[in-house]
């Protein structure tokens, strides 16, 4: 297995976002000073201890000019994700500008590695089903939502900036993200099932990727030091349908599925009213945007051996997984059990 020399310095962008918050401890393990790129949001106590933060903004530059300096590992975890986000010019120039803009500064401080959060979607959407994805299925190209055609350019920005033996680049993606405590969007999910607050089954033929957060700080971290540049990376663990992932956690926590189901159809209409629903009504609980609804129903299952093997990366079980989650929501204590 190939290492690269320990990190001297590193950066890393949108250290107070979800994912940046958990990279930032992950990377300072690595035993190299951080340097840390905040936007609006003030960094906690805990990651001010950790990392020198700066403050900067991807969609201006000349605000980020020399941010790189002394650093030769870049990692960029900033974004403006989202499919309901109704300024679709700003996400570009975040996502593609912004993107851009941190190559340059990384290139030009003279940096030898550069590693993008990506988002395992940009490979798994499909076309007509073909089978099982993996890290080196290229993009189709064809997208429903806007947002991921945006996160695809610019992961294929930086997968073309690789230079062997000079500047090593890499996109590490995560699947769809669940943290007990943690707020995603799959979580709630999760949190709604084990509160018996999920009134309809949805999406059961989905195919969700689950990454848990801590599993993707480290596979980014293992990427540092032991990846190979021009590759992705997915940061995943168990890859099912959301149909299996219901009738799993029923089994492991006693808590019944629900019966009754909404066709993705009808799901996909009720897309239209996410924009104008009060924030705690009750279709809020079952409702995603359309444009989710449709690059949801479009993913292919995804195996991710070659990061495995390449990065000696073990995943979080899904069984521990949902037990965390059920531990959180104060399910009964034979829940723990049952794992056994």
């Amino acid at each position: 297995m190939r290492f690269h020399e320990r990190p001297r310095q590193i950066l890393l962008t949108g250290a107070t976002g979800t994912v940046g918050r958990t990279l930032l401890p992950a990377l300072a393990g690595l035993g190299a000073p951080v340097r840390a790129l905040a936007h609006r949001a003030e960094p906690s106590l805990a990651a001010a201890r950790l990392a020198e933060f700066r403050r900067g903004d991807l969609e201006h530059p000349a605000s980020i000019r020399g941010l790189a300096e002394g650093c030769d590992v870049v990692v960029h975890a900033a974004r403006r994700a989202g499919f309901m986000v109704l300024d679709r010019e700003r996400q570009r120039r975040i996502m593609i500008g912004g993107t851009e803009a941190m190559l340059r500064e990384a290139r030009s401080a003279g940096a030898s590695t550069f590693i993008l959060i990506g988002y395992t979607g940009t490979v798994q959407e499909r076309g007509p089903w073909t089978g099982a994805v993996d890290e080196e299925t290229p993009p189709e190209g064809e997208y429903e939502s806007e947002s991921v055609r945006i996160q695809v350019e610019a992961e294929a920005m930086v997968l073309e900036a690789n230079r062997a033996g000079s500047f090593r680049t890499m996109v590490v993606s995560p699947g769809v993200l669940a943290s007990p405590r943690v707020p995603t969007a799959l979580g709630e999910l999760l949190g709604a099932f084990l509160r018996r607050e999920l009134p309809y089954r949805l999406l059961d033929d989905v195919w969700i990727a689950v990454s848990e957060e801590a599993d993707v700080a480290r596979c980014v971290a293992a990427a540092v030091t032991q990846g190979h540049g021009g590759r992705r990376y997915f940061a995943t663990g168990e890859c099912l349908t959301l149909g299996n992932l219901y009738e799993r956690m029923s089994r492991l926590t006693g808590v019944p599925a629900p019966r009754r189901r909404i066709p993705d159809l009808l799901l996909e209409e009720l897309g239209h009213l996410v924009p104008v629903l009060p924030p705690h009504s009750f279709l809020r609980q079952i409702v995603l945007p359309r444009e989710l609804v449709l690059h949801l129903t479009r993913l292919a299952p995804l195996t991710n051996a070659r990061t495995r093997t390449e990065l000696g990366f073990t995943p979080t079980p899904l069984d521990d997984l949902i037990l965390g989650f059920a531990r959180t929501e104060g399910v009964l204590p034979r829940a723990a059990g049952a794992a056994g």
